[in-house]
């Protein structure tokens, strides 16, 4: 079975050096996006999965731009692939690349489809307070998560599990049923279910105000339900005295005390500010705009004024 990837993160390396083990799949081709300047120097960093393809002998490509690219899609059709796998590749596959591989495009989705299509359906379904989250084989089209359906597989989401607790989830079971799935698909042994475009939901665009902190108009699980979803990217934030609070480290507890929301001592070293609904949101780790990150106790100590601090 030959097959190429279209990945770029840390969670998609992962996955792929997993599927590099199993001698039953020949990984022809990686495709990845091209490497990005960072910091101040802007030097180049490779991606992810060109570092472990690299490692391994694995042929990469990095097209600047899949649409109208015919040298790219030559190079394709050449491979004589059987599959092409798509997964947070963070581009549109134009027609030329699903058309490629013998047996179509396959794209693995963090939800259970047609719920959470797009681009963000683990943080969507954290922000939501899902007690269990899916992931979704499928085949591709041009449609952004709108076909066929292969295979679903469930998962429990415990109430202390942020992002990157779900993607460790998935790539305990990902690579089986990834190759599971392709393996049916040759033998003609497995049954793809059409998607009813009417129950269809979307997540939503991750905007700055989405991981702004206001903690008089949020109760404290849509604040901590945010930590978690936008752990360890974007995080989530508040302002004080003028400047951004990044709340790197939060958990939350239950009271029966009716105060303001501003920095109140607990019990012992822990410190904690009332939500909206009156429950309150304990600080751990927090890093103020142009300081190191710190535990809030050694925050603390070198601001005593933020005892009291009100927050809007």
């Amino acid at each position: 079975m030959k097959i190429a990837f279209f990945w770029t993160g840390e969670f998609s390396k992962n996955i792929l050096s997993k599927v590099y083990e199993d001698k039953s799949i020949e990984i022809a081709l990686v495709v990845s996006q091209p490497d990005k300047p960072v910091g101040r120097d802007k030097e180049l960093i490779e991606t992810p999965v060109k570092s472990y393809a690299k490692s391994v002998w694995i042929d990469i490509l990095q097209p600047d731009k899949l649409r109208n690219n015919e040298e790219f899609f030559e190079k394709l059709r050449s491979l004589d692939l059987d599959f092409i796998v798509v997964v947070a590749y963070w581009k549109i596959v134009p027609k030329e690349v699903l058309e490629a591989p013998k047996y179509g495009c396959i794209n693995i989705h963090g939800s259970i489809l047609p719920n959470y299509r797009w681009a963000s359906p683990i943080q969507e379904s954290l922000k939501n307070w899902d007690k269990l989250t899916w992931l979704t084989i499928m085949y591709m089209s041009e449609g952004m998560d709108e076909w066929d359906i292969l295979k679903i597989a469930k998962i429990d989401v415990d109430i202390v599990d942020k992002t990157p607790d779900i993607f460790k989830k998935f790539e305990e079971i990902w690579p089986k049923l990834l190759v599971e799935t392709l393996t049916w698909i040759i033998d003609w042994s497995i049954k793809w279910i059409p998607q009813d475009n009417s129950k269809a939901t979307y997540c939503s665009k991750i905007e700055k105000e989405d991981w702004e902190i206001k903690f008089s108009e949020m109760s404290a699980i849509e604040i901590y339900n945010r930590f978690r979803a936008y752990y360890t990217w974007p995080g989530i934030y508040t302002t004080y005295d003028w400047k951004k609070l990044d709340l790197e480290e939060i958990e939350i507890m239950k009271t029966e005390w009716n105060m303001v929301w501003k920095v109140e001592k607990l019990t012992g070293k822990k410190y904690w500010i009332v939500a909206k609904d009156w429950q309150v949101v304990v600080l751990n780790k927090i890093k103020l705009a142009g300081k190191k990150s710190m535990d809030i106790n050694s925050f603390i100590n070198g601001n005593k004024w933020f005892l009291g601090y009100k927050f809007d």
